[in-house]
């Protein structure tokens, strides 16, 4: 436990920052006076960055460790908040994005492959507890943002604030993480240096269709679901805060225990209850009548958001080849189907209404139950994990644990 909280600053950090930055979504739409499409088209290049960066991220680890990436990218993506306070024209935030993008994905792909590394090393499971710290400094932000603005504090002042604590946290934080994931792996002499990207095999390519249906669900309630709220049910900006911190606060609390079923159920199996958690939740959310239900429909969201994503960075690193690039790649492929996301719910949204933008999430989180499998290990690895805790090998390879 106190192994996973060490880890869960730095995941803790992240989100504390963007949900800062996103909580206020509808301050910063009138502080630059742009609609829903323009800001989309802001909101694109955040992506971008990340798709750009994902390819180097394998070598940087290789020459620097994963944590050192990990913990340059949040600082950089600290940097970043500032740039968005003092953005004073949307295309100015574009660029702003571009680099908090590469941030964010140094963070997690530097982040991730640590604990990946760690979890291989110690035998030991952290991958859920640490994506629940993420969670949990979701909320933690969406609140503070909340009273920021409930209190009418300029977002420039806020923002600024904000990216000052960040730098100087992460200083602490590169203190706190374990040190197996300082650790570059070493690579005989007579082994040839693995490529800078190579492409997925098939297998990985389904794990990151099931990882990005559930995931385009909660990326759009994370850049959405505080204006939606506003112009559907026009809440106070504290109680808008409040039903948005649900989603990660029970998301939180399904990644604390997620490894807990990760050991003791199939991936597929928690795949499919996940996919179907999230869907009854996200229809709940789109046409709830008062802001309670809105709370408690993203409640239930959260919980079935909460482990998809680190299943599938779990599995990830199962599968043949070298498992940080493996992380590394299924970072590139999600960011790139991403790519469309910000500015085609923009566009619907503004042509359409949010209703009809959160309506077309529906059939891509069905599409995670349905591509579910690929989460489950290969049929070795699971015969001794069923093994291990009294179960009995199923036919075709279905999992006990994904890690």
């Amino acid at each position: 436990m106190f192994t996973a909280l060490r880890i869960g600053t730095l995941y803790f950090g992240s989100s504390f920052l963007t949900a800062n930055w996103l909580t206020r979504m509808p301050d910063l739409l009138a502080h630059l006076g742009v609609d829903k499409a323009t800001m989309g088209l802001a909101l694109f290049l955040g992506p971008v960055g990340a798709l750009v960066t994902a390819p180097v991220a394998g070598p940087l680890m290789d020459r620097f460790a994963a944590a050192r990436v990990g913990v340059w990218g949040l600082v950089l993506a600290a940097m970043m908040v500032l740039g968005i306070g003092l953005a004073g024209h949307w295309t100015i935030l574009a660029a702003v994005l571009f680099f908090a993008g590469v941030g964010n994905t140094l963070f997690e792909i530097g982040g991730n492959a640590g604990v990946q590394r760690l979890e291989t090393t110690t035998g030991g499971k952290y991958m859920a507890q640490c994506h629940g710290y993420w969670s949990l400094g979701f909320v933690c932000g969406a609140l503070s943002a909340g009273l920021f603005g409930q209190f009418g504090v300029p977002l420039p002042l806020h923002l600024a604030a904000m990216a000052a604590l960040g730098v100087v946290a992460c200083a602490g934080i590169a203190r706190l993480l374990p040190r197996p994931m300082y650790e570059r792996i070493a690579r005989p002499v007579d082994v040839a240096k693995p490529p800078l990207f190579t492409l997925p095999n098939a297998s990985l390519l389904g794990l990151c269709v099931m990882a990005t249906g559930v995931t385009l669900a909660e990326g759009a309630v994370y850049d959405w679901g505080t204006l939606f709220l506003r112009e559907q049910l026009r809440p106070s900006p504290f109680w808008t805060s409040v039903a948005y911190g649900t989603f990660p606060l029970t998301m939180f609390v399904g990644r604390v225990v997620g490894d807990w079923f990760r050991a003791r159920y199939r991936a597929s199996s928690i795949v499919r209850v996940c996919a179907a958690t999230t869907a009854v939740g996200l229809a709940g959310f789109i046409f709830s009548p008062h802001i309670a239900i809105s709370g408690l429909s993203l409640a239930l969201m959260g919980v079935g958001v909460s482990l998809v994503m680190p299943i599938g960075v779990a599995a990830a690193g199962d599968k043949p080849g070298d498992a940080a690039r493996n992380v590394a790649a299924m970072s590139m492929i999600i960011t790139a189907i991403f790519l469309l996301a910000p500015p085609g719910v923009g566009f619907v949204a503004e042509h359409f209404g949010l209703t009809a933008a959160f309506v077309m999430m529906l059939p891509f989180v069905a599409m995670s139950g349905v591509f579910a499998r690929q989460a489950d290990p290969p049929a070795d690895r699971l015969a001794g994990q069923q093994k291990m805790i009294g179960e009995p090998a199923a036919v075709g390879g279905t999992n006990a644990s994904t890690t």
